[in-house]
């Protein structure tokens, strides 16, 4: 065989390291989840490997820690990159703040713009999905583990692979991962959660 081409294209690695994982998986609720737009652009009919997700060890249900990461805009008209799954009716948290979702201009190609019902904080901030509005900080969800595979999501409820303890490589991920996240990944600042990952 002849070898023609001198060069070998990089893959892209999510994980450098698996230590352990879900056994039997867990079903994926995708009733909260923008899960429709699909275009060259974004393909939100799958959700990505390495997506932040809650575990519910009793029910074996897993919920996506939405996230979305400012590209632009004003405070309360907020540009976000497009990979993102949040609704309107959610609460967009900067980690201080809370604020509602009230409406979602889809419109151009390489952003989306969340019209929020009060200021956030901007530049370089990595929202979260929040309970209520005002001064606070509570997650919807706090992640214990990652999505290992993509999956998709297109048709309802999914099945899904999480892994809850190894080394992930942030500058892989589609989903942008605020520092609340991370230390909860790890264990939670008291280091007493489910999941010990590492987030390089």
């Amino acid at each position: 065989m002849k070898i023609t081409n001198d060069s070998i294209g990089g893959k892209k690695v999510i994980f450098d390291t698996i230590i352990d994982e879900i056994v039997g998986g867990a079903s994926l609720n995708v009733t909260r989840l923008d899960n429709l737009t699909h275009n060259d652009n974004v393909d939100k009919r799958w959700l990505k490997a390495g997506a932040p997700v809650y575990f519910d060890h009793a029910t074996r249900v897993a919920e996506l820690c939405k996230t979305a990461k400012y590209l632009g805009g004003t405070s309360t008209a907020i540009r976000v990159y497009k990979e993102h799954h949040f609704k309107v009716g959610d609460f967009l948290n900067d980690g201080t703040n809370c604020s509602l979702i009230e409406s979602i201009d889809s419109s151009n190609a390489a952003y989306d713009v969340l019209n929020v019902n009060s200021a956030l904080a901007t530049t370089g901030t990595v929202y979260f999905e929040g309970t209520v509005t005002g001064t606070n900080a509570t997650l919807a969800y706090t992640p214990n583990g990652l999505l290992k595979n993509d999956a998709w999501i297109y048709d309802g409820n999914a099945s899904a692979e999480i892994v809850t303890m190894g080394t992930v490589r942030e500058d892989a991920l589609t989903y942008f991962l605020p520092a609340l996240y991370k230390v909860a990944l790890r264990g939670g600042t008291a280091g007493t959660g489910t999941s010990l990952i590492t987030v390089n």
